[in-house]
């Protein structure tokens, strides 16, 4: 039986039982997970730098073709199946510190009282999909448009779509249900038969449903499928977990669990790639390689390419110590320039997160806060899971299941105010904001971003926040059209120093604006007959009597995060006179054998959790690799679209 549905018909008990004991048989039973020396003894036609979604799809979609050999090398370890990163009702009561890098500092933000702040990044065989919140949601259609004006042809919706659903497995939801909790669902968009399992969770607190009159009432339209392309309006958000299980659907999961078996499919943990390497021509010609502990570097080759997938701050890391990136940083360092690309490590982009935390006097219970607070609640509504796969633990701890996306028209109180925001962002200078020392070509490649992030604000397709009600006693506000940029750099030649990073969180005053809206907008919700009822008040450091100016101070001093764990945008896929780093194949300018194919290479950043896009571009990238070398299916020709195979 395949492995897949094997795990549809376990309870998590026996499922947990069997995964752990074949992990201790891994490394005698299959030739897959390998040690160091295996890996230098091996020639490989392509190696993958990092283990997370985008690595181990393209992994998986080559090594179908028995005749291709791949090495994906990851810094971080296999997990262990843990009931705390399965189990969406117990997330994160058990931290899986050694699954991420920490601590991984960025600088002092300037806007944020000069504070450093922990960047949330995963270390793991199957990398940030393994212990994110599990939320599954495509971009709107215009975003990907705009992918495309900016450079990134071919990656817009329609491209897109046809590997959205390849990657996906969906569960739907039982339509009394969905009725009952107000969303719809489009069987177009969804794939059926993916490894990527995705669902809606059968299971709402009663507060859900009051939060979502309320948002509905303060204007913002009910959406429809979060999936869809609209991106708009209050949505209820499906999971990445089996509609059977009701447990994670993760990298590791479904796309190295069920194929382990292939002798071609290597993957070497708990290393670091630390360099590409490159013969005369810049051609890429291997990597070399050490323990993340520290130890001896090594190295192995490649016949074919070497792809980068180590995320949107390792990936730039890579190519800067590789001599990939601005020259006057890297002569700086006295690393040999392969090539000046100006672009590595800037545009960097994440979205920040911002807590309200809230007195509820007068709430419905049960809600989230009762796992917390109730014991006895949370054992039997544990117990009630692990027998029946139903009750709140379907949902990931800490949320709810419903978002609004409102636009900036939806989210001002007047059009007056929304004209005005809009008005600053187009009087003032694209390059006043930028990081110190940022290259003119990444400068006009900004140009053209700003240009295209006021024309989605001044629409309704694009949200400018995303802000979710927990059922209990905060309100978390993900900002998701930011003006401001970043950087990532390297400091050291040593591989396994930090890169530098700084957000330059809410440093554009435009952002400042935008995100009071925000905050104004929930407020708003909260008011709303529905949710009043509740008695919901804002606790410090805000009140609800305070002024706009009094509640920037507060964002600004100390609730906000400046990442979600959605960085991207650092080796972009753009023009390389516009600051771009990869052409419309993710090849890197300047070199061969090289791709970028994580997050790094996206243009400007998407307002949905960056999950659902990552697994559809890894398998679009999969089927661009074998039609440039005719592998798999197109061998023969079976493959559709351009090429000589």
């Amino acid at each position: 039986m395949h492995t897949k549905m094997r795990y549809h018909l376990l309870s998590l008990t026996a499922l947990v039982a069997i995964v752990q004991s074949a992990s201790l048989g891994k490394v005698s039973k299959h030739a897959t997970l390998v040690k160091a020396r295996t890996v230098t003894e091996t020639q490989y036609d392509f190696i993958i730098a990092g283990g997370g979604i985008a690595g181990l799809t393209v992994a998986d979609r080559l090594t179908e073709d028995p005749d291709v050999k791949v090495l994906v090398i990851e810094s971080g370890p296999f997990d262990q199946d843990e009931y705390s990163l399965l189990t969406p009702g117990a997330f994160f009561t058990t931290f899986p510190a050694n699954y991420m890098w920490l601590p991984l500092p960025s600088t002092p933000q300037t806007a944020l009282q000069n504070k450093v702040f922990n960047v949330p990044a995963g270390k793991v065989v199957g990398g940030g999909s393994v212990i994110n919140a599990m939320v599954f949601t495509r971009p709107s259609k215009e975003q990907l448009k705009d992918w495309d004006t900016l450079g990134a042809k071919g990656w817009d919706w329609n491209s897109l779509l046809p590997y959205y659903k390849k990657s996906e497995s969906f569960t739907p939801p039982d339509p009394a249900y969905a009725q009952a909790a107000n969303f719809s669902f489009n069987p177009s968009v969804h794939g059926q038969d993916g490894p990527v399992e995705a669902s809606y969770p059968n299971f709402a607190y009663p507060g859900a449903g009051v939060w979502f009159e309320a948002a509905v009432a303060s204007g913002i339209q009910a959406g429809g499928d979060a999936n869809d392309g609209d991106g708009m309006g209050v949505v209820t958000t499906p999971f990445v977990t089996s509609g059977t299980t009701r447990t994670r659907s993760h990298a590791r999961l479904n796309h190295y669990t069920p194929v382990q078996s292939r002798t071609n499919y290597h993957i070497l943990d708990s290393h670091t790639v630390s360099r590409i390497l490159f013969d005369n021509n810049k051609k890429a010609i291997g990597v070399e390689y050490l323990p993340t502990a520290g130890g001896s570097t090594l190295t192995v080759n490649a016949t074919k390419e070497v792809l980068v997938a180590a995320g949107a701050l390792h990936s730039p890391q890579i190519l800067q110590l590789s001599g990939v990136g601005p020259k006057s940083l890297l002569q700086g360092l006295n690393i040999p320039v392969v090539v000046d690309l100006p672009g590595v490590g800037a545009n960097l982009q994440d979205q920040p997160s911002i807590i309200i935390p809230y007195n509820v006097t007068n709430n419905i219970h049960p809600n989230i806060g009762t796992l917390s607070t109730d014991p006895a609640y949370d054992a039997a509504q544990r117990a009630l899971f692990d027998a029946t796969r139903e009750g709140p633990y379907q949902l990931t701890r800490g949320l709810s299941n419903n978002l609004a996306l409102p636009s900036l028209s939806k989210t001002t109180p007047t059009l007056a105010k929304c004209q005005s925001i809009l008005d600053a962002a187009r009087a003032a200078n694209h390059n006043t904001y930028l990081p110190p020392g940022t290259h003119p070509s990444v400068a006009r490649g900004y140009k053209l971003q700003r240009e295209l992030t006021i024309k989605q604000l001044s629409g309704d397709k694009t949200a400018v926040s995303m802000i979710h009600w927990d059922t209990a006693n905060s309100v978390r506000m993900y900002f998701l059209r930011p003006f401001s940029r970043g950087s990532v750099t390297i400091s050291s030649t040593n591989p396994l120093a930090w890169p530098v990073i700084d957000f330059q969180t809410f440093v554009d005053p435009i952002d400042q604006d935008l995100v009071v809206a925000s905050f104004l907008k929930n407020r708003h919700i909260m008011s709303q007959p529905s949710m009043a009822a509740l008695n919901p008040l804002e606790a410090a450091p805000f009140d609800n009597s305070i002024t706009d100016e009094q509640t920037l101070k507060a964002i600004l001093s100390g609730i906000t995060e400046p990442s979600s764990a959605h960085q991207c945008c650092t080796a972009a896929m753009m023009p390389m006179d516009m600051g771009g780093v990869v052409d419309n194949d993710m090849k890197v300018y300047g070199v061969k054998g090289v791709r970028v194919i994580d997050t790094s290479f996206w243009p400007m950043v998407l307002t949905s959790a960056p999950t659902a896009t990552t697994y559809a571009v890894g398998e679009k990238i999969a089927d661009v690799i074998k039609k440039e070398y005719c592998l798999g299916g197109f061998k023969s020709g079976k493959g559709k679209g351009p090429g000589k195979c």
